[in-house]
């Protein structure tokens, strides 16, 4: 796949940006962490900075969508990329408690200048690659993302120790230039997919028109379901685990860091697997096989009887997660035609957003009324109903059966 010139530059882009977030999220992190005495303040400090992370798919998740299905989505990845690089240095601007709402404001541009970058991204593949290569180039992307995950924050952390937090800043913003001219290199195919009966239609009336599409998609309905269930346990899985680790097990901080590199480890060779053997497997297989290996492992984990089983199940359950992501685009990108695939990818991060919200939400609660190991096995058990679910609603679906453009023009047209 990495032959493929322009998707390279998509890979490289991708890599490239995912390795500077990390900048940012650590250094946004120490230096808010420096404002406060109390370790208390701090996390509700940065709680609010996630929160106004995860409120732009919510809010604007859709007609972002709809923006990415009209305009050309490689244009707007490269305006994207540009306005998050004008706005990340903005956070030198924080320096102290009083500045938090200014924090809140910049995080929340970001992430909403994000939420047209990844719909753009997702339905744009399909364009660089063959459709038989779309689960290899996935999982390429999925490979790429773990490596950002793995380099960014030890570079980050270099960073941050040797220079400060403000360094760190610009570097993020040097990596959103550098995927801007990466992605500005992609030439030679067709990065537009609005139809001419598109064309005749406002934007508010392609949302609409998103919105009967997703209502009546058997095929989105069972991914949107599927995904959600695992995500109302999943959600309160990530926020209780570092209070697993520290309160179960006793483990020192450095431990989490070790977790972390061998779930990273697993996410990898998933990634890797998927790119050299996607072309063979069935996207819908394998999302469910992923999404029962992963909820085994959050149950495993709930199990667990020493920090040392946690240490070998993390693996496992990283080598789901690649695997996972990359049949869930792939489902997509064959099955929703490509004028409602910026819409379809954006109904699917919404409700991904809303349930882990409220799973993050309900974390304290359920950790307290039933206990941290008792909510893993929970979130488990609700993983391996989304999976059973999605499975149970795609049972007759044809995922690699792409309606053709035609037949949405058509439908567009009829409504005038």
């Amino acid at each position: 796949m990495l032959r493929n010139r322009n998707f390279l530059f998509l890979w490289l882009a991708q890599w490239i940006s995912a390795a500077g977030d990390t900048f940012t999220f650590l250094a946004l992190a120490v230096r808010i962490d420096s404002f406060y005495p109390d370790a208390g303040e701090s996390a509700r400090a940065l709680g609010g900075v996630f929160i106004a992370m995860a409120l732009p798919p919510l809010l604007v998740g859709l007609f972002a969508g709809t923006l990415v299905d009209r305009l050309d989505r490689r244009r707007l990845m490269i305006a994207s990329d540009l306005l998050r690089a004008a706005l990340v240095p903005a956070y030198l601007l924080v320096r102290g408690p009083e500045d938090l709402t200014l924090a809140f404001i910049i995080a929340f541009l970001l992430s909403t200048f994000s939420v047209v970058f990844y719909p753009a991204r997702t339905a744009l593949v399909p364009a660089l690659v063959a459709e038989e290569d779309l689960m290899s180039a996935n999982g390429w992307l999925q490979v790429g993302r773990t490596v950002a995950m793995l380099s960014g924050p030890v570079l980050a952390g270099i960073v941050v120790g040797r220079w400060g937090t403000q360094v760190s800043f610009v570097v993020d913003a040097v990596s959103y230039l550098v995927s801007a001219l990466l992605v500005a290199g992609i030439w030679g195919v067709v990065t537009r997919a609005a139809s001419t009966a598109q064309e005749k239609h406002s934007s508010w009336e392609d949302l609409k028109a998103g919105v009967r599409y997703a209502a009546g998609s058997r095929l989105l309905q069972g991914i949107t379901v599927g995904i959600s269930v695992a995500m109302l346990g999943l959600g309160a899985v990530n926020v209780l685990f570092v209070p697993f680790l520290r309160h179960v097990f006793n483990a020192p901080p450095e431990a989490l860091g070790v977790v972390q590199t061998a779930q990273g480890v697993g996410m990898l060779i998933g990634g890797l697997i998927m790119g050299g053997l996607g072309k063979r497997l069935s996207p819908l297989v394998v999302s469910m096989a992923a999404m029962a290996v992963l909820a085994g492992s959050v149950v495993a984990l709930g199990l667990a009887p020493a920090y040392a089983v946690v240490l070998l199940t993390m693996p496992l359950a990283g080598l789901s997660v690649a695997p996972l992501n990359a049949s869930l685009q792939t489902l997509l990108q064959r099955g929703v035609p490509g004028p409602m695939l910026g819409r379809a990818g954006a109904v699917m991060d919404m409700a991904i957003s809303l349930t882990n919200v409220i799973s993050m939400g309900a974390a304290g609660w359920l950790g307290d009324a039933l206990g941290v190991r008792q909510t893993f096995v929970l979130g488990g058990g609700l993983l391996m109903v989304g999976g059973l679910a999605m499975g149970w609603l795609l049972r007759n679906e044809q995922a690699a059966e792409v309606v053709p453009d035609e037949k949405i023009d058509a439908a567009l047209a009829a409504e005038e």
